[in-house]
Order: structure tokens, then C-alpha cells, then sequence
């Protein structure tokens, strides 16, 4: 009942041929390299079913990935979206981007793959996202119409979930009321695999508790 679009990572398996399954069957693309964007264009992905995530893109990454026209880049710092308008600017080619920020949300789950707490080097905190919209949110290059989160992997359950998003519309809602226009809420991903079986809800049980925190949000997810 939501308007969705499921992003394949390419990092989990760039095999073309299942990449080019995953494409004919309607998927998006969640890229984090150069060379992931190859591999997906190789396999007829439509450019604006693609987000570019990850740290350190290189200028030459970011130039392709605008050349192509694909729909999203997924914020990590400040620095990393003035270096963002300067390119976007040198070429005046127009992109979207989301902000990646970090809920101070615990997954319970292996500290190693833990990305959503407080001491976790990833995105920006909810204060300084407000401060990167007033900065850089009237950009006239990259226009700043989305809110990015990934909390971690794998997580056994939907409660992580419902207190990251729940904070980011809270977010969402604020940032709407100070005049800026937030089209797109990125969920992450992160769920669970049942490598046990019964360890980890069903797509249904999740669905449960996330689809009603997105109701009637006028967000794509």
C-alpha cells in the first residue's frame, strides 16, 4: 500500500546474469562503486532505479554516476556533499540526494556490523542534519529530497526498525515544516536471513509494524 522500490545491493552478488534477472523482475540497484554501476548498467537497470550509497566515492565515481543520470546519492558527511555541488555545479548537471543519518538506534546485533548507534562513524546525528539542511538545502545542483538510514546487520527484528523510522519522520516532519521538500524515506536494509528457521520474522511480520509508521506520509520508500 506504500510507493516502494526494492534496491538489490550489487556488493552482495555481481554476477551479471542475476543482475540482469533481478532488473527484468522490476528491481533497483543499491550501488557503492564505480564499478557496481558497470555492472548494473551491463545488466539493463533503468539508471533512475539506482542509488549510489557508500563512503568514499571518488570524483571520478560521482561524474559517471551523474553522466548516467541515476536517482539517488546517499549522503554520508557535509564534505561529502559540498564535493557533491562543486562537481554537479562544474558540469550544471541536477541530482537528487539523501542525507544518511544516524537514529542512535541499537539492532542487537553483532557490534561489528552495527551502523545505527551513536559511536558508529556512519551518517550524521539528528541535530547536525538540521544543520546540514539549512546549509545545503537550497542547493540549486543537488537538491536534497531525502532522509537515508541502515542500522545494521542481520537484525531479528522489527523493534529497531520502528524506533529508527519513527525518529526519522519525526525528522521528515520537522524539516517539512522549515520549508524544505523531503520526497524519499531509504529504510536501509539489514533484515535478517532465517539461517535458523523461525529466528527471523517473515517479510509479513515486519510489514506489520513499519507499513503504519509510513501511512499516508507521501514518502517513496
Amino acid at each position: 500500500e506504500l510507493d516502494t522500490l526494492v534496491c538489490y545491493s550489487v556488493k552482495a552478488c555481481g554476477n551479471i546474469n542475476i543482475l540482469r534477472f533481478m532488473a527484468d523482475a522490476g528491481s533497483g540497484f543499491d550501488i557503492v562503486r564505480g564499478g557496481e554501476l558497470y555492472r548494473a548498467a551491463q545488466a539493463g537497470a533503468d539508471p533512475k532505479k539506482i542509488v549510489f550509497a557508500g563512503v568514499g566515492k571518488t570524483d571520478a565515481e560521482i561524474t559517471d554516476a551523474l553522466n548516467t543520470g541515476i536517482a539517488y546519492f546517499n549522503i554520508e558527511s557535509e564534505a561529502e556533499l559540498a564535493n557533491l555541488i562543486t562537481l554537479a555545479g562544474q558540469r550544471q548537471k541536477t541530482i537528487k540526494a539523501a542525507l544518511r543519518i544516524n537514529p542512535d538506534v541499537d539492532p542487537k546485533t553483532h557490534r561489528y556490523t552495527t551502523t545505527g548507534k551513536k559511536e558508529n562513524k556512519f551518517g550524521v546525528d539528528l541535530e547536525r542534519a538540521r544543520r546540514v539542511f539549512a546549509e545545503f538545502g537550497k542547493d540549486p545542483y543537488v537538491k536534497l529530497r531525502g532522509i537515508h538510514l541502515h542500522i545494521g546487520s542481520p537484525i531479528y527484528s522489527a523493534e529497531p526498525y520502528v524506533e529508527a523510522i519513527s525518529k526519522a519522520v519525526s525528522l521528515i516532519d520537522e524539516l517539512r515544516s522549515d520549508g524544505f521538500t523531503i520526497e524519499t524515506l531509504d529504510i536501509g536494509g539489514g533484515f535478517g536471513c532465517d539461517y535458523i528457521e523461525g529466528q527471523s520474522p517473515s517479510a509479513q511480520d515486519y510489514a506489520d509494524d513499519i507499513v503504519p509508521l509510513l501511512r499516508g506520509k507521501n514518502l517513496r520508500i
